[in-house]
């Protein structure tokens, strides 16, 4: 019988410090029929495993009314040496109820002295009946224990929180795995929201370590060289233009093939730089097809001058030629 009752005791105990440890939290709440934007329901109280270590979470709810489902993931983090300390890294999987009406979020209860999770609804939309939300919590990090709450209240008030991480990175493949290669850089998000597709600091709003394919691109850029056409506009001599090219191997206004090579070039400057060059191109076409129009005319002045002037002449010849036939 002792042994019976030890073992019955181990088993207890073996569970018992499962559960505390687990990585894995279930439960549910339930809004009531009439409930309003604001009202929460707390519902779960964590303890990191280690001290001095922050909790890190995964925190999943759902609910279905109807037959329309609604479901978002939160990664979240709470500081255990100031634990109303709120982070938040971000949402994903959300699947609002309708375009743009989320039901529910989950923050934190800061004015409790210790922070509690909680389900805390931001709209109505209409809901007539209790509402069950469902609710599934990852440890990140090891959980010493889950404490079960089912504290009520209403708060209109945006819980301040801070970023979880200054960035924001996703790598591929399993460099975890014994024999595989280290994961490579896909996408890195820095503090100040530059992105970087393959590389590791972006100093551009977006930085591309590739090739890029697209439909169109719209570029925006307020310079565009129509000034060329106005009266103010100096067009330089196409001698200028030459001694330019002549000296430096380039056009003006257009960067040399090092600098493109060390530095590359701005789409939006360089497209407007080159189609200075051609509105540039077409006033000398404009110029030259005025100077060849004006030398047409001079040349048919000329022509028509060489025949009044011909004609005469050529007569004359014929009757002394005619006088010198005659002796």
């Amino acid at each position: 019988m002792k042994k019976i009752v030890l073992i019955a005791v181990i088993l207890l105990g073996t569970f018992y410090n499962y559960a505390q440890s687990s990585d894995i939290y279930e439960t549910s709440v339930t809004f009531p029929a009439n409930y309003q934007a604001g009202d929460y329901i707390e519902f779960l109280k964590v303890t990191p495993f280690s001290a001095g270590a922050s909790g890190y979470y995964e925190i999943s709810i759902s609910y279905t009314r109807g037959n329309i489902a609604a479901a978002a993931t939160y990664l979240a983090s709470i500081g255990h040496s100031n634990p109303n300390l709120w982070m938040e890294a971000g949402c994903v999987n959300a699947n609002d109820y309708t375009a743009g009406a989320r039901s529910f979020v989950v923050d934190c209860n800061p004015a409790s002295g210790n922070v509690r999770f909680r389900v805390r609804a931001i709209g109505t939309y209409g809901i007539q009946a209790d509402l069950p939300v469902l609710i599934k919590v990852r440890s990140i990090n090891k959980t010493a224990s889950w404490t079960a709450l089912s504290a009520t209240g209403n708060d209109l008030s945006v819980t301040k929180r801070l970023p979880m991480t200054r960035e924001w990175n996703l790598y591929t493949g399993n460099g975890w795995k014994a024999g595989n290669t280290e994961p490579a850089l896909a996408i890195r998000v820095i503090e100040n929201g530059n992105v970087g597709l393959g590389i590791p600091n972006p100093a551009e709003r977006l930085a591309v370590n590739g090739n890029i394919r697209a439909k169109e691109i719209k570029v925006e850029t307020a310079n565009w060289p129509d000034y060329v056409f106005k009266n103010s506009y100096r067009l330089k001599s196409l001698d200028e233009v030459a001694a330019f090219i002549k000296k430096n191997g380039h056009l003006d206004g257009v960067p040399p093939a090092e600098k493109v090579k060390n530095e590359g070039v701005a789409l939006g400057a360089n497209q407007a730089a080159l189609l200075e060059k051609i509105e540039e191109l077409t006033l000398y076409l404009i110029q030259q097809n005025e100077q060849i129009k004006q030398l047409q005319e001079t040349v048919k002045r000329l022509e028509v001058q060489k025949r009044t002037f011909a004609g005469p002449a050529s007569a004359t010849w014929q009757v002394k030629d005619k006088k010198m036939l005659n002796y």
